[in-house]
């Protein structure tokens, strides 16, 4: 057996043969035609729009009873597209103009906007472009009349592990339909939406693996454990059904009721409280299959991040936004949830108002984006707040808080927000608990002050360590310097949480750096009990811990805190038993 291992999408496990899908479309090969051609190509590409629209409406109405409503719109952003006058006439004046074929002209287009996906910074602009490459795609498959490409099978009759180049939902939904027991693609990143598409549907699904064709071939038996982050092939006999067994039992878990009330804890039964980290309904039902006990921090971009991305809208209405939040509430069942504040760029806030800041993340994005944008900030309080009505407890997060006075101000928009729904009659929340997210290095020497202001607070700990050891996690230049254990870190997380303990109020932890098996004792050992985290990486996470005792995580950490180099404390990460 050989183990490929990649980054993990959604979690799950699943077994069967290989279907290699998306390697075989054609490059660019400037195929021209005549002047008495252009017609038929043009009512070729008509042809394959209308195909188009037809195929997202039946998978539109086929997913309707199994994805949540935001999801849904992602399938509604791709017919505005395929009725796009701009795009459509993109294509056809390739046609027209320079005479190339409807294909040649596609992807002209699709060479464009994936231009586009690599090189801006603008969220929105990523997701169009995403967005964008998917209908390309599928206008692609359709002029073709449902024949594989040259050189490319058809899909197998029974169930099979879809390998593709790219993690797109045309190849996602290309199921006839629901015959996809996992995903391995070479790109594609978490929050793409055929991503966030995977997870609310439970498909196990993996990226990051490189040269697919070269390791699998047509009809492999493979086995895809994505909770791992692990393809593994070449399985014997013994193997296989070790894997078969494996993929039963994760689908007999997902079809179960999820059991909540299992308490997760350290070696000696002490309690940690397991939040999960999400942005959908289908993420947050797959929480709650792992047994995570409630939401610790709920993204609530997506739904607007969607309707940016459509043509027809700009922003999501107050009812829109209150109907999702009352979903979210629902789905929860009386257990924790945090919402996040919308977290934007000033670009996609209000796109067009501003020349583009030079440095988004350090810019006007968080609650300073919304403070500019009172009329955002003002819909998603109200709509917070109806949602909230009889779901008391309901957390409210701040994003990118640097002192009281953000806190202060927020508050003071809530306190007016309601006065004026109950003015009007309409019943709202009675209260929110209110909690800033610590993400710079400001809000987290001056904790206490904020706590004192709230109700507990988040460590959004991955943007902390980029803002204290001024290094980015996303520029592979310099991500070793975030990954480096710098005493500087432990010691900030250390001090917070000590802060969090004098006031009595809870410190939750949440980031990739807080699933961290390795540095869980130290964390565990500062006085952290509240994680918010990605279902995905609970396992590895409670594994270590359930071989630590307490004190045997103070010790841990007290032997980090006094460690003066880096050097020093990677020695004692070391010996953490993760395996």
């Amino acid at each position: 057996m050989i183990v490929h291992r990649g980054e993990s999408v959604a979690p799950g496990f699943a077994v069967g043969p290989v279907h290699l899908r998306g390697w075989n479309e054609e490059a660019l090969l400037g195929q021209r035609i005549a002047a008495d051609q252009v017609e038929d190509e043009l009512n070729r590409l008509r042809e394959a729009l209308q195909k188009s629209r037809a195929q997202v409406e039946d998978i539109r109405q086929q997913q309707k009873d199994a994805l949540g409503e935001t999801e849904l719109r992602i399938f509604d952003a791709h017919l505005a597209y395929l009725s796009d006058p701009m795009f459509v006439d993109e294509i056809e004046k390739q046609v027209m103009t320079e005479r190339y074929t409807v294909r040649e002209a596609i992807k002209l287009v699709l060479e464009k906007y994936d231009r586009i996906f690599q090189l801006v910074e603008s969220e929105i602009l990523r997701r169009r472009a995403s967005d964008l490459r998917d209908v390309a795609t599928r206008l692609l498959r359709n002029l073709a009349d449902g024949a594989p490409r040259s050189g490319e099978l058809a899909a197998p009759q029974g169930p099979y592990i879809l390998v593709a180049r790219k993690l797109t939902t045309t190849d996602m939904f290309n199921l006839e339909n629901g015959r996809v027991e996992g995903i391995v693609a070479e790109e594609g990143g978490m929050s793409s939406h055929a991503a966030i598409l995977a997870r609310s549907m439970g498909i196990p699904t993996i990226t990051g693996i490189r040269d697919l064709p070269r390791l699998l071939r047509e009809g492999d038996v493979v086995a895809l454990d994505a909770g791992a982050s692990e393809l593994r092939t070449g399985l014997d006999d013994r193997q296989l059904a070790e894997a078969s067994a494996a993929s039963q039992r994760w689908r007999s878990t997902r079809e179960q009721a999820p059991d909540t009330s299992q308490r997760h804890g350290t070696r000696d039964g002490t309690v940690l409280h397991m939040l999960s980290a999400c942005g959908s309904i289908g993420e947050a039902d797959l929480g709650r299959t792992f047994g995570l006990s409630g939401i610790g921090l709920y993204r609530t971009e997506l739904m607007f991040l969607v309707d940016q991305a459509r043509t027809d809208r700009a922003r999501p209405t107050e009812d829109e936004l209150t109907k999702h939040y009352l979903e979210v509430l629902e789905h929860a069942r009386g257990s924790t949830v945090n919402f996040r504040l919308l977290d934007l760029a000033a670009d996609t806030l209000s796109p067009g108002a501003r020349s583009p800041e030079r440095n988004p993340a350090m810019g006007q994005r968080g609650i300073r984006g919304l403070f500019a944008n009172q009329d955002i900030l003002r819909r998603q309080l109200r709509a917070l707040l109806r949602a909230a009505t009889g779901h008391e407890g309901t957390g409210l997060l701040v994003p990118l808080v640097t002192g009281v006075a953000d806190l202060q101000r927020l508050k003071s928009a809530v306190l007016e927000e309601r006065l004026s729904l109950r003015k009007a009659g309409v019943p709202c929340a009675q209260s929110l608990r209110i909690a800033p997210i610590i993400e710079v290095p400001a809000a987290a020497m001056m904790l206490g002050s904020l706590l004192d202001e709230s109700d507990f607070a988040v460590v959004s700990i991955d943007d902390l360590i980029a803002h204290l050891l001024g290094a980015d996690r996303d520029n592979a230049a310099v991500r070793d310097y975030h990954q480096m254990p710098h005493p500087a870190v432990f010691e900030m997380v250390a001090r917070m949480a000590r802060d969090a303990e004098k006031r009595h109020k809870d410190l939750v932890l949440f980031g990739e750096m807080a699933a961290d098996p390795q540095r869980a004792p130290f964390h565990v050992g500062a006085g952290i009990r509240h994680f918010a985290i990605a279902p995905v990486r609970l396992r590895a996470l409670l594994r270590v811990l359930a071989r630590y005792s307490v004190e045997e995580c103070r010790r841990i950490a007290a032997r980090i805190l006094e460690a003066p180099r880096t050097l020093d404390v990677q020695r004692v990460l070391v010996g953490i038993d993760t395996e």
